[in-house]
Formats: C-alpha cells, structure tokens, sequence
C-alpha cells in the first residue's frame, strides 16, 4: 500500500524530483516506482540525462491527488 507523505505536497508544479527522493517520500524502492511506472499505476519518470530518472512534480501531486480522491471513495 502506498503511504501518502505531507512533504509531497511542498513539491513546487513546476519542478522535477529524482526518483530516489520520490522513493523516500512514498518509503519504496526506486525499483518498486519503476515496476508501478511501467504497469500504469504511477507516473512515468524520465531521463534528462540519459541516466537519472526524475519524475515531474505536476505528475505526483497530480497523482496524490487522485490518490486521495481515490482513498475517500
């Protein structure tokens, strides 16, 4: 089950954030993001330098968001 975390919601929408801190924020591993990632179940990250994956701000507070609709449901 997926933990939300206050600190998600300080992200800035216009910013990005490496996988690794997502992973903390959500207390998975980087793989785990990826695994949800690559089954539609999470935002998809990208690699601005061919090497690090960095997941956009707007796609997880977007996420949190429906998230947490979702939770209410």
């Amino acid at each position: 089950m997926i933990e939300q975390n206050e600190s998600i919601e300080a992200l800035h929408p216009d910013g990005n954030t490496k996988a690794s801190k997502v992973a903390k924020l959500y207390d998975v591993s980087v793989k785990t993001l990826i695994r949800w990632a690559d089954a539609g179940k999470f935002p998809q990250p990208y690699k601005p330098n061919g090497y690090n994956n960095y997941f956009k701000n707007s796609d997880l507070l977007e996420y949190n968001e429906r998230f947490s609709e979702n939770e209410m449901a």
